[in-house]
């Protein structure tokens, strides 16, 4: 058996790890939002501004879905088709904004 290194022993093994689609996809929604949010806001375009108004509301209801289905289903069950069908739409939502504001602003 060959020996471990330093850095096999700092990182933990992944055991029993779920890898959850619909909680990702809300958090780099979320982190695409808060990294460009402040210069939205600050631009003197006000379609920029709009898109994000409009996608914190979209944000703030894929929230409230994502903590529905969690209290409903419970942490280690799967979702039900609605749900997931739901975040997709969240997903679609905040996606298509994204695109028209990059395209928008001349940066895509």
């Amino acid at each position: 058996m060959a020996p471990r290194t330093i850095q096999d022993t700092m990182m933990p093994e992944a055991k029993g790890l779920k890898y959850d689609e619909c909680e990702m996809a809300l958090f780099r929604a979320k982190l695409s939002y808060h990294a460009t949010i402040d210069e939205r806001l600050a631009s003197q375009n006000s379609n920029l501004t709009s898109i994000a108004e409009a996608q914190a509301k979209i944000l703030k209801g894929w929230e409230i879905q994502m903590q529905k289905g969690r209290d409903l289903t419970g942490k280690d069950e799967g979702r039900s088709a609605n749900d997931v069908r739901a975040m997709a739409q969240f997903e679609w939502r905040y996606l298509a904004l994204e695109n028209a504001a990059v395209k928008g602003s001349g940066k895509g």
